[in-house]
């Protein structure tokens, strides 16, 4: 499987159907090297066989921080990658913060999987770009790879999340040009770019493209004949 597929679990499976999915995706004999599961905090044993990613972290090491998870603890767990900025968590998050935790991503040796996109208002104003360039800005700023360090960027328009709804693959490549221009302007090179947001195995086909290294899906990731069928379509 040459595309990057991360699968969101959310808050979807109890631990015995964690544990139920993990046995399933065992017998489907996946070449798991680019597969990415970011469970519940509680399921990362459940699926250590697997790379694993988380689907949040704390931006600062330790401290008073009553219910948070920091990336330097990920690390210390063998976390290597970990979600950041997904919509779901937007109305608790600002950009400057999300700016912190890729920090603390990367000094802690996780690659962040940085979530962008869209509102509705904002594609039906046409400020999908102005809205992506303020986000690609404000969130990197002051981020300097190192030869060994990167990041991926997963384009999510929050209006398609949950509702079954994609980009037309036209529209999709415009945005991947887009983004990617962004990129080469604040001088990142290590990356790669995904897209997510309504991700079905009826879909997935139409999203098959070039400029494309993967996807992040959500519920579908935890149903095993809706993963299968993705997996299937993208090898």
């Amino acid at each position: 499987m040459d595309k990057i597929l991360i699968c969101n679990h959310k808050m979807f499976l109890t631990p015995d159907e964690a544990l139920m999915l993990k046995e399933n995706m065992d017998n489907l004999n996946i070449n798991s090297d680019n597969l990415i599961i970011c469970p519940n905090f509680l399921d990362f044993d459940t699926f250590s066989n697997y790379n694993l990613g988380a689907q949040n972290c704390f931006y600062e090491d330790k401290g008073s921080y009553t219910g948070e998870v920091s990336a330097y603890h990920l690390h210390l767990k063998g976390i290597k990658y970990c979600i950041v900025g997904h919509l779901e968590r937007r109305n608790v998050e600002s950009l400057k913060e999300i700016n912190l935790k890729v920090h603390a991503c990367l000094r802690n040796s996780i690659t962040p999987i940085i979530c962008i996109g869209e509102s509705r208002l904002d594609k039906e104003m046409r400020r999908t770009s102005e809205s992506l360039k303020k986000q690609l800005i404000t969130i990197l700023k002051d981020i300097n790879l190192s030869t060994y360090q990167e990041i991926m960027i997963a384009y999510e328009p929050f209006w398609t999340i949950g509702t079954g709804k994609v980009l037309e693959k036209e529209d999709l490549s415009d945005t991947a040009k887009f983004i990617k221009k962004i990129l080469l302007d604040l001088k990142i090179s290590n990356y790669k770019l995904l897209y997510g947001g309504g991700i079905t195995d009826n879909n997935i086909k139409e999203l098959l493209i070039d400029s494309v290294d993967g996807y992040l899906i959500g519920s579908s990731s935890t149903n095993i004949n809706e993963l299968k069928n993705i997996i299937d379509c993208i090898k």
